[in-house]
């Protein structure tokens, strides 16, 4: 399966992580909202392509003018992305920061292309895919190819359930979560 973590974007923005988390607090400081902001549109970029990818599946749904803000911002216990990223800036980590841009990037993703499937109004199926490896955790193995409507949510055997992988309300359900979601007419 071709993963997202290859792509081309998500490597600058890594790369680019690197540079600021190696600043020293105070220059940090000074470069975080231009930093958050520019992280923002490669969440953008990511959940665009996750709906291209859809299209390419379901046929042509035109790209929604603009991103709803609750897409790309979505509250996971009380916080969003942008307010974790901040905290990083602050006081974390560059893997921190990387495992961030990686989970929430699986995230705007699979939101893409699920709400390409809702909106083409055709009765769409999503499938759960796992990278099958020694990775995975229990809760997402469980889904491995389950397929439902594309409306309906995914439920683990811990209680949790989500549209889509990274779409979790229990943030271990999400952190490092590599699954995508394929659609299916």
């Amino acid at each position: 399966m071709n993963t997202l973590f290859e792509w081309d974007e998500l490597n600058l923005i890594r790369e680019e992580t690197r540079r600021v988390m190696a600043l020293p607090p105070a220059e940090r400081k000074k470069q975080k909202e231009t930093y958050c902001d520019y992280l923002e549109f490669v969440l953008c970029l990511v959940y665009a392509y996750g709906w291209h990818d859809a299209e390419q599946i379901v046929g042509i749904v035109p790209f929604k003018d603009g991103l709803d803000d609750k897409t790309v911002n979505l509250e996971i216990e009380n916080k969003t992305w942008r307010e974790r990223a901040e905290e990083y800036l602050d006081d974390g980590t560059v893997d921190e920061m990387i495992r961030l841009i990686d989970t929430e990037s699986v995230r705007d993703y699979n939101t893409g292309v699920v709400e390409a499937g809702i909106k083409s109004g055709k009765p769409v199926k999503k499938r759960w895919m796992t990278m099958m490896d020694d990775k995975v955790r229990e809760t997402h193995d469980y889904l491995e190819g389950m397929v439902v409507d594309v409306n309906d949510r995914f439920y683990t055997f811990d209680g949790d359930s989500a549209l889509a992988p990274g779409g979790f309300t229990l943030p271990q359900n999400n952190i490092n979560c590599r699954c995508a979601i394929t659609l299916e007419i």
